[in-house]
Protein backbone atom coordinates (compact mmCIF):
# COMPACT_ATOMS: atom_id res chain seq x y z
CA UNK A 1 0.00 0.00 0.00
CA UNK A 2 1.33 3.07 -0.90
CA UNK A 3 2.68 5.70 2.04
CA UNK A 4 0.43 8.89 2.66
CA UNK A 5 2.21 11.97 2.44
CA UNK A 6 0.99 14.52 4.77
CA UNK A 7 1.04 18.29 4.00
CA UNK A 8 1.16 21.50 6.18
CA UNK A 9 1.69 24.67 5.75
CA UNK A 10 2.26 28.45 6.86
CA UNK A 11 -0.85 29.98 5.19
CA UNK A 12 -3.72 29.85 7.29
CA UNK A 13 -7.55 29.76 6.37
CA UNK A 14 -9.75 28.23 3.67
CA UNK A 15 -8.38 29.95 0.68
CA UNK A 16 -5.86 28.98 -1.78
CA UNK A 17 -3.61 32.24 -1.36
CA UNK A 18 -0.87 32.85 -4.08
CA UNK A 19 1.08 36.00 -3.05
CA UNK A 20 1.97 38.45 -5.97
CA UNK A 21 5.72 37.54 -5.87
CA UNK A 22 5.04 34.16 -7.28
CA UNK A 23 3.64 35.43 -10.37
CA UNK A 24 6.67 38.14 -10.50
CA UNK A 25 9.49 35.69 -9.53
CA UNK A 26 8.63 31.99 -9.96
CA UNK A 27 5.93 31.68 -12.91
CA UNK A 28 8.08 32.68 -15.35
CA UNK A 29 10.54 30.58 -14.82
CA UNK A 30 8.55 27.05 -14.19
CA UNK A 31 7.21 24.98 -16.58
CA UNK A 32 3.42 23.96 -16.76
CA UNK A 33 3.91 20.60 -15.45
CA UNK A 34 5.81 21.86 -11.86
CA UNK A 35 3.09 24.66 -12.25
CA UNK A 36 0.25 21.83 -11.93
CA UNK A 37 1.94 20.40 -9.26
CA UNK A 38 2.34 23.32 -7.13
CA UNK A 39 -0.75 24.80 -7.37
CA UNK A 40 -2.50 21.23 -6.33
CA UNK A 41 -0.87 21.16 -3.30
CA UNK A 42 -2.03 24.65 -2.74
CA UNK A 43 -5.46 23.53 -3.36
CA UNK A 44 -5.67 21.10 -1.00
CA UNK A 45 -3.80 22.88 1.75
CA UNK A 46 -7.35 24.12 3.59
CA UNK A 47 -8.37 20.69 4.09
CA UNK A 48 -8.59 19.05 7.36
CA UNK A 49 -6.36 15.87 7.69
CA UNK A 50 -5.17 15.97 4.14
CA UNK A 51 -3.24 12.94 2.92
CA UNK A 52 -1.77 12.60 -0.52
CA UNK A 53 -0.17 9.74 -2.38
CA UNK A 54 2.55 10.28 -5.28
CA UNK A 55 0.53 7.65 -6.94
CA UNK A 56 -2.34 9.67 -6.22
CA UNK A 57 -1.20 13.06 -7.43
CA UNK A 58 0.37 11.41 -10.74
CA UNK A 59 -3.07 9.40 -11.22
CA UNK A 60 -4.57 12.81 -11.19
CA UNK A 61 -2.36 14.49 -13.76
CA UNK A 62 -1.60 11.63 -15.74
CA UNK A 63 2.20 11.85 -14.84
CA UNK A 64 4.62 8.93 -13.41
CA UNK A 65 5.86 9.26 -10.13
CA UNK A 66 9.09 10.48 -10.82
CA UNK A 67 7.45 13.55 -12.84
CA UNK A 68 5.81 14.03 -9.66
CA UNK A 69 9.00 13.82 -7.40
CA UNK A 70 11.09 15.98 -9.85
CA UNK A 71 8.60 18.92 -9.86
CA UNK A 72 8.48 18.79 -5.86
CA UNK A 73 12.36 18.74 -6.05
CA UNK A 74 12.15 21.77 -8.38
CA UNK A 75 9.79 23.96 -6.08
CA UNK A 76 12.28 22.55 -2.79
CA UNK A 77 15.15 24.11 -4.72
CA UNK A 78 13.10 27.04 -5.62
CA UNK A 79 12.30 27.65 -1.74
CA UNK A 80 8.64 27.35 -1.73
CA UNK A 81 8.95 23.59 0.05
CA UNK A 82 10.26 21.35 2.09
CA UNK A 83 10.56 17.94 1.65
CA UNK A 84 10.87 15.33 4.85
CA UNK A 85 11.91 11.13 3.93
CA UNK A 86 12.07 8.25 5.51
CA UNK A 87 15.11 6.09 5.66
CA UNK A 88 14.92 5.00 2.62
CA UNK A 89 14.32 8.23 0.74
CA UNK A 90 10.90 7.99 0.02
CA UNK A 91 9.13 11.17 0.60
CA UNK A 92 6.84 11.04 3.61
CA UNK A 93 5.89 14.73 4.04
CA UNK A 94 5.61 18.19 2.51
CA UNK A 95 5.48 21.83 3.79
CA UNK A 96 4.65 24.53 1.71
CA UNK A 97 6.74 27.88 2.78
CA UNK A 98 4.94 31.17 3.03
CA UNK A 99 6.44 33.57 -0.37
CA UNK A 100 9.07 36.08 0.79
CA UNK A 101 12.95 37.29 1.06
CA UNK A 102 14.57 34.95 3.16
CA UNK A 103 15.98 37.93 5.75
CA UNK A 104 15.84 37.62 8.78
CA UNK A 105 16.19 40.91 11.17
CA UNK A 106 19.50 40.70 11.59
CA UNK A 107 20.49 40.53 7.74
CA UNK A 108 20.99 36.55 7.66
CA UNK A 109 18.89 33.79 6.07
CA UNK A 110 17.28 31.57 8.13
CA UNK A 111 18.86 27.78 7.64
CA UNK A 112 17.33 25.39 5.38
CA UNK A 113 15.93 22.24 6.59
CA UNK A 114 17.63 18.85 5.18
CA UNK A 115 16.42 17.56 2.02
CA UNK A 116 15.98 14.23 0.94
CA UNK A 117 17.99 12.37 -1.86
CA UNK A 118 16.11 12.16 -5.18
CA UNK A 119 15.73 9.27 -6.67
CA UNK A 120 16.04 10.66 -9.96
CA UNK A 121 19.40 12.55 -10.66
CA UNK A 122 19.71 13.39 -13.97
CA UNK A 123 21.52 11.90 -16.31
CA UNK A 124 25.70 12.26 -16.34
CA UNK A 125 24.88 15.18 -13.49
CA UNK A 126 24.86 14.84 -9.89
CA UNK A 127 23.89 18.36 -8.69
CA UNK A 128 22.18 17.46 -5.76
CA UNK A 129 24.67 17.20 -2.94
CA UNK A 130 25.94 20.65 -3.42
CA UNK A 131 22.57 22.21 -4.26
CA UNK A 132 21.05 20.63 -1.53
CA UNK A 133 23.34 22.78 0.47
CA UNK A 134 22.83 25.77 -0.67
CA UNK A 135 21.67 28.93 1.49
CA UNK A 136 19.40 31.56 0.65
CA UNK A 137 21.59 34.79 0.86
CA UNK A 138 19.97 37.80 2.77
CA UNK A 139 19.58 41.03 0.26
CA UNK A 140 22.25 42.52 2.24
CA UNK A 141 24.95 39.68 1.13
CA UNK A 142 23.73 40.15 -2.67
CA UNK A 143 23.69 43.98 -2.49
CA UNK A 144 27.08 44.43 -1.46
CA UNK A 145 28.13 41.40 -4.06
CA UNK A 146 26.67 43.98 -6.20
CA UNK A 147 27.95 46.80 -5.43
CA UNK A 148 31.92 45.71 -5.37
CA UNK A 149 33.53 46.97 -8.51
CA UNK A 150 34.39 43.17 -10.05
CA UNK A 151 30.86 41.98 -9.35
CA UNK A 152 28.91 44.93 -10.61
CA UNK A 153 30.26 44.55 -13.65
CA UNK A 154 30.40 40.65 -13.47
CA UNK A 155 26.28 41.36 -13.24
CA UNK A 156 26.66 43.51 -16.20
CA UNK A 157 27.92 41.69 -18.30
CA UNK A 158 26.00 37.86 -17.33
CA UNK A 159 22.44 40.51 -18.18
CA UNK A 160 24.65 40.97 -21.42
CA UNK A 161 24.63 37.69 -22.39
CA UNK A 162 21.37 36.62 -21.03
CA UNK A 163 19.32 39.39 -22.84
CA UNK A 164 17.39 40.01 -20.01
CA UNK A 165 18.20 41.62 -15.85
CA UNK A 166 18.96 39.12 -13.18
CA UNK A 167 15.75 38.52 -11.02
CA UNK A 168 16.82 38.31 -7.20
CA UNK A 169 16.43 34.07 -7.27
CA UNK A 170 19.01 34.59 -10.31
CA UNK A 171 21.18 36.67 -8.44
CA UNK A 172 21.49 34.38 -5.70
CA UNK A 173 22.61 31.98 -7.87
CA UNK A 174 25.25 33.50 -9.32
CA UNK A 175 26.54 34.56 -5.91
CA UNK A 176 26.32 31.01 -5.01
CA UNK A 177 28.31 30.39 -7.77
CA UNK A 178 31.29 33.22 -6.03
CA UNK A 179 30.35 31.88 -2.46
CA UNK A 180 29.91 28.69 -1.95
CA UNK A 181 31.17 27.12 -4.83
CA UNK A 182 34.43 29.15 -5.21
CA UNK A 183 34.42 30.43 -8.60
CA UNK A 184 36.43 33.60 -9.88
CA UNK A 185 34.32 36.30 -11.08
CA UNK A 186 36.43 35.30 -14.74
CA UNK A 187 35.32 31.83 -14.11
CA UNK A 188 31.20 32.43 -13.45
CA UNK A 189 31.72 35.08 -16.76
CA UNK A 190 33.23 32.23 -19.25
CA UNK A 191 30.53 29.92 -17.49
CA UNK A 192 27.83 32.01 -19.04
CA UNK A 193 29.80 32.87 -22.28
CA UNK A 194 30.24 29.37 -22.63
CA UNK A 195 26.53 28.13 -21.69
CA UNK A 196 24.78 30.67 -23.79
CA UNK A 197 27.54 30.39 -26.59
CA UNK A 198 25.87 26.69 -26.76
CA UNK A 199 22.28 28.06 -26.93
CA UNK A 200 21.46 27.47 -23.37
CA UNK A 201 20.49 30.81 -21.46
CA UNK A 202 18.29 28.79 -18.62
CA UNK A 203 19.46 29.31 -15.61
CA UNK A 204 19.01 25.37 -14.19
CA UNK A 205 20.81 24.07 -16.67
CA UNK A 206 24.00 26.90 -16.04
CA UNK A 207 23.74 25.82 -12.63
CA UNK A 208 24.09 22.39 -13.52
CA UNK A 209 27.17 22.66 -15.90
CA UNK A 210 28.66 25.18 -12.68
CA UNK A 211 28.07 22.23 -10.35
CA UNK A 212 29.84 19.90 -13.31
CA UNK A 213 32.52 21.63 -12.91
CA UNK A 214 32.90 21.73 -9.22
CA UNK A 215 32.95 18.06 -8.75
CA UNK A 216 35.79 17.87 -11.63
CA UNK A 217 37.39 20.36 -9.02
CA UNK A 218 37.51 23.01 -12.42
CA UNK A 219 38.88 26.43 -10.38
CA UNK A 220 40.32 28.40 -13.58
CA UNK A 221 39.37 29.45 -16.66
CA UNK A 222 41.82 27.60 -18.84
CA UNK A 223 40.57 24.03 -17.05
CA UNK A 224 37.05 24.83 -18.28
CA UNK A 225 37.73 25.40 -21.53
CA UNK A 226 40.03 22.83 -21.71
CA UNK A 227 37.40 20.66 -20.35
CA UNK A 228 34.57 22.13 -22.43
CA UNK A 229 36.70 22.00 -25.89
CA UNK A 230 37.04 18.25 -25.31
CA UNK A 231 33.37 17.21 -24.33
CA UNK A 232 32.34 19.35 -26.99
CA UNK A 233 34.91 16.61 -29.44
CA UNK A 234 33.34 13.79 -27.70
CA UNK A 235 30.02 14.99 -28.42
CA UNK A 236 30.85 15.92 -32.05
CA UNK A 237 32.55 12.59 -32.26
CA UNK A 238 29.61 10.71 -31.31
CA UNK A 239 26.81 12.31 -33.51
CA UNK A 240 29.57 11.72 -36.42
CA UNK A 241 29.47 8.00 -35.25
CA UNK A 242 26.04 7.87 -35.27
CA UNK A 243 25.47 9.70 -38.89
CA UNK A 244 24.04 12.68 -37.24
CA UNK A 245 26.81 14.98 -38.61
CA UNK A 246 26.24 18.83 -39.13
CA UNK A 247 24.32 19.95 -36.26
CA UNK A 248 24.65 20.69 -32.41
CA UNK A 249 23.57 17.60 -30.07
CA UNK A 250 20.69 18.20 -28.07
CA UNK A 251 20.70 18.72 -23.95
CA UNK A 252 19.50 15.06 -23.72
CA UNK A 253 22.63 14.11 -26.03
CA UNK A 254 25.22 16.26 -23.62
CA UNK A 255 24.22 14.45 -20.79
CA UNK A 256 24.57 10.75 -22.47
CA UNK A 257 28.60 12.17 -23.35
CA UNK A 258 28.61 13.37 -20.25
CA UNK A 259 27.54 10.19 -18.22
CA UNK A 260 29.61 7.93 -20.54
CA UNK A 261 32.89 9.98 -20.51
CA UNK A 262 32.58 11.50 -16.18
CA UNK A 263 30.12 9.43 -14.49
CA UNK A 264 31.23 5.76 -15.82
CA UNK A 265 34.75 6.85 -17.12
CA UNK A 266 35.19 5.52 -20.59
CA UNK A 267 37.67 6.61 -23.34
CA UNK A 268 36.32 8.53 -25.93
CA UNK A 269 37.33 5.12 -28.32
CA UNK A 270 35.35 2.92 -26.27
CA UNK A 271 32.10 5.33 -26.06
CA UNK A 272 32.32 5.81 -30.35
CA UNK A 273 32.68 1.49 -30.35
CA UNK A 274 29.87 1.25 -28.56
CA UNK A 275 28.11 3.69 -30.84
CA UNK A 276 29.49 1.15 -34.02
CA UNK A 277 28.33 -1.71 -32.25
CA UNK A 278 24.73 0.20 -31.59
CA UNK A 279 24.93 0.55 -35.40
CA UNK A 280 25.42 -2.85 -36.02
CA UNK A 281 22.75 -3.77 -33.87
CA UNK A 282 20.21 -1.91 -34.62
CA UNK A 283 21.10 0.07 -37.51
CA UNK A 284 19.78 3.76 -36.48
CA UNK A 285 21.11 5.75 -33.81
CA UNK A 286 20.40 4.78 -30.34
CA UNK A 287 21.79 6.69 -27.12
CA UNK A 288 19.81 4.63 -24.89
CA UNK A 289 20.92 1.14 -26.50
CA UNK A 290 24.81 2.44 -26.43
CA UNK A 291 23.86 3.47 -22.80
CA UNK A 292 23.27 -0.22 -22.11
CA UNK A 293 26.10 -1.73 -24.05
CA UNK A 294 28.94 0.63 -21.88
CA UNK A 295 26.61 -0.02 -18.47
CA UNK A 296 27.25 -3.41 -19.48
CA UNK A 297 31.12 -3.11 -19.69
CA UNK A 298 31.06 -1.01 -16.71
CA UNK A 299 29.76 -3.68 -14.61
CA UNK A 300 32.06 -6.68 -15.84
CA UNK A 301 34.75 -3.75 -15.22
CA UNK A 302 35.80 -3.69 -18.88
CA UNK A 303 37.45 -0.46 -19.50
CA UNK A 304 39.97 -1.14 -22.18
CA UNK A 305 39.38 -2.33 -26.03
CA UNK A 306 41.53 -5.51 -24.74
CA UNK A 307 38.97 -6.44 -21.77
CA UNK A 308 35.80 -5.33 -24.20
CA UNK A 309 37.05 -8.42 -26.63
CA UNK A 310 37.84 -10.57 -23.46
CA UNK A 311 34.20 -10.06 -22.33
CA UNK A 312 33.31 -10.76 -26.16
CA UNK A 313 35.41 -14.22 -25.79
CA UNK A 314 33.51 -15.21 -22.59
CA UNK A 315 30.08 -14.32 -23.78
CA UNK A 316 30.69 -16.35 -27.20
CA UNK A 317 32.31 -19.31 -25.19
CA UNK A 318 29.18 -19.49 -23.15
CA UNK A 319 26.90 -19.09 -26.34
CA UNK A 320 28.59 -22.31 -27.62
CA UNK A 321 28.67 -24.57 -24.12
CA UNK A 322 27.31 -27.71 -23.52
CA UNK A 323 24.08 -26.83 -21.73
CA UNK A 324 23.43 -23.77 -24.77
CA UNK A 325 20.26 -24.63 -26.67
CA UNK A 326 20.20 -22.48 -30.00
CA UNK A 327 16.67 -21.20 -30.08
CA UNK A 328 14.67 -21.84 -33.56
CA UNK A 329 11.94 -19.87 -34.64
CA UNK A 330 9.65 -21.94 -36.73
CA UNK A 331 7.45 -19.86 -38.62
CA UNK A 332 3.67 -20.68 -37.91
CA UNK A 333 1.63 -21.34 -41.64
CA UNK A 334 -0.24 -18.74 -42.96
CA UNK A 335 -3.83 -18.82 -45.14
CA UNK A 336 -2.60 -15.69 -47.12
CA UNK A 337 -2.12 -16.65 -51.00
CA UNK A 338 0.97 -14.58 -51.08
CA UNK A 339 2.75 -16.09 -48.15
CA UNK A 340 2.70 -19.51 -49.48
CA UNK A 341 6.10 -19.87 -49.97
CA UNK A 342 9.18 -21.37 -47.51
CA UNK A 343 10.02 -18.68 -44.99
CA UNK A 344 13.12 -18.07 -43.57
CA UNK A 345 13.52 -19.01 -40.01
CA UNK A 346 16.68 -16.89 -37.78
CA UNK A 347 18.52 -18.28 -35.03
CA UNK A 348 19.03 -15.34 -33.18
CA UNK A 349 20.99 -16.59 -30.50
CA UNK A 350 23.62 -18.06 -33.70
CA UNK A 351 23.34 -14.23 -34.76
CA UNK A 352 24.35 -13.00 -32.05
CA UNK A 353 27.49 -15.13 -31.71
CA UNK A 354 28.11 -14.18 -35.52
CA UNK A 355 28.85 -10.85 -34.62
CA UNK A 356 30.50 -11.20 -31.66
CA UNK A 357 32.46 -13.65 -33.89
CA UNK A 358 32.99 -11.18 -37.04
CA UNK A 359 34.04 -8.35 -34.26
CA UNK A 360 36.56 -10.15 -32.62
CA UNK A 361 38.12 -10.85 -36.05
CA UNK A 362 37.82 -7.48 -37.42
CA UNK A 363 39.77 -6.98 -33.92
CA UNK A 364 42.58 -9.34 -34.59
CA UNK A 365 43.22 -8.27 -38.31
CA UNK A 366 44.03 -4.60 -37.23
CA UNK A 367 46.28 -6.00 -34.56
Amino acid sequence: MPKAITLSTDYSGDVTVIPNIFFDEYLPRANGEFLKIYLYLLRWLPAKDCSLTLGGIADTFCMTENDVIRSLRYWEKEGLLNLTCDGSGNITAIRINAIQFHTTADGQSPASSPACTSPVPAAGVNPLSSADSRKNYSMQELQRFTDGGNGEQLIFIIQQYLGHPLSPTDLNTVYYFYDGLGFSTDLIEYLFEYCVSNGHTHMRYIEKVALSWADQHITTVDEARTRSEAHQRACFAVLKAFGLGGRMPTSGEVEYVNKWTHTYGFSLELVLEACRRTMMAVHTPSFEYTDKILSNWKSLNAFTMTEVLAADKARSAQKTGPSSRPSVRTPRPSSNKFHNFKQRSYDYEALEKKLSQKIQTASGDTQ
